[in-house]
């Protein structure tokens, strides 16, 4: 099922769903959609719908078997407005909005390091030039969190193992 078909009416993947279907939505390798002349959709968006929870599960665990990269997420009909009910991630998949612990480390040390620098330079010339000092406060907070979001991570870590 397409995730938005302006051709079906209710328009939306979760509003054509029946009390009781859940939805696999793909994140990684999209499925692909054949179209009705049987060409392939174009990585058009699309999820599989079941008729129970039992049958969305071993549905994206097998898809999850078959390809590492992949994670379904499964959804009832209030579809996105709500936490998936379930979540199956290959071995290999990455997720997309996380930020890297090595982008973490030399970002946040590049900005705050770069701010202190800019904010030296402007005091040594009696804060004349102004625009060194603005650009000092904006981006050596950002390396501050950066920083200090890792040092967080790496404590919690720390604390799981030990």
């Amino acid at each position: 099922m397409l995730l938005f078909d302006p051709e079906a009416r209710p328009q939306n993947w979760n509003e054509r769903m029946a009390e009781g279907e859940y939805a696999v939505l793909y994140s990684g390798t999209q499925p692909q959609v054949v179209g009705q002349e049987g060409e392939s959709g174009g990585g058009v968006p699309a999820c599989t719908v079941f008729g129970s929870l039992a049958e969305a599960e071993a549905h994206a665990a097998a898809r999850v078997a078959e390809e590492p990269t992949l994670r379904c997420r499964i959804y009832d009909q209030r579809g996105l407005a709500e936490q998936p009910v379930r979540e199956i991630r290959g071995a290999l998949h990455k997720g997309e909005s996380e930020i890297s612990a090595r982008f973490r480390r030399w970002g946040g040390t590049i900005l705050l390091v770069g701010g202190i620098v800019l904010w030296v330079m402007d005091s040594n010339s009696d804060m004349k030039m102004g625009w060194p000092s603005a650009v000092a406060a904006r981006i050596a907070p950002l390396g501050l969190i950066l920083l200090a979001t890792e040092l967080v991570i790496v404590i919690e870590a720390r604390r799981r193992r030990g």
